[in-house]
């Protein structure tokens, strides 16, 4: 009988997995895969996702970069395809989501304009907002400043001579990170339509410099702790 239950259960997960799903496009620009989706106006939305959705969409993300064709969803990595589905219960506030688009290409709005309330774009340039900030997330990695974060952080970390000064560097650095000009590529735009608009552009530079900010602020962390330790182990020798 248990193990009759533990089958039941594993054809109940792939059957659902094997239903179409609907797209939830969160407010933030991420698109969430789900089922079995709960819209009552009165709780939170609740809904079935695979938790592995964004292992996978950052392996295929990084295959499509690295052949230069960011929206090509025929491009798929190997890694990928191994990481198994793996089915969980989920719930998001109304506010965080924008929209659901269910299998029939349907829409559903959550968002709307109402400037007292905060909601202060009218909702074909928030979603111009939204779509800016979706087309960043692939791609912008942020990668040059980590990198460049260990190195400042690293020869910041030995020339201090363990100074807790030292602890300024990597706040500063990442902030940084805010002043160079986001520049956005046109093979990064997945709707050219969206080319020219101001509010697609304002969406892909915030989560840009966002994104920026935290590759600065972690790789000059890690930067600073390996010069303190290159600093330690030379003085310990002398």
């Amino acid at each position: 009988m248990k193990y009759f239950g533990i089958l039941l259960l594993c054809f109940a997960c792939v059957s659902l997995y094997a239903q179409k799903p609907a797209q939830l496009q969160m407010m933030n620009g991420k698109v969430i895969e789900i089922y079995e989706f709960n819209d009552s106006a009165y709780t939170n939305l609740r809904y079935t996702y695979d938790k592995n959705l964004f292992k996978r969409e950052r392996l295929n993300n990084r295959a499509r970069r690295k052949a230069g064709d960011y929206f090509n969803e025929q491009i798929v990595s190997p890694k990928a395809k191994e990481i198994p589905a793996v089915m969980r219960e989920g719930s998001s506030e109304h506010e965080e989501v924008f929209s659901v688009i269910y299998p029939d290409s349907t829409e559903k709005l959550f968002y709307y304009y109402n400037e007292v309330e905060g909601n202060d774009l009218p909702v074909e340039s928030m979603r111009a907002f939204m779509m800016g900030g979706r087309d960043a997330r692939v791609a912008i990695t942020g990668k040059p400043w980590f990198y460049s974060g260990i190195v400042v952080g690293a020869l910041a970390g030995y020339a201090s001579r363990q100074s807790v000064l030292v602890l300024a560097v990597p706040p500063i650095f990442a902030l940084t990170a805010k002043i160079p000009t986001i520049r956005i590529r046109e093979e990064s735009i997945n709707n050219s339509g969206y080319q020219y608009n101001p509010e697609y552009a304002a969406g892909f530079e915030s989560y840009a410099r966002s994104k920026n900010i935290r590759q600065a602020l972690k790789g000059s962390v890690v930067g600073t702790v390996i010069g303190l330790l290159a600093y330690t182990i030379v003085d310990n020798n002398r």
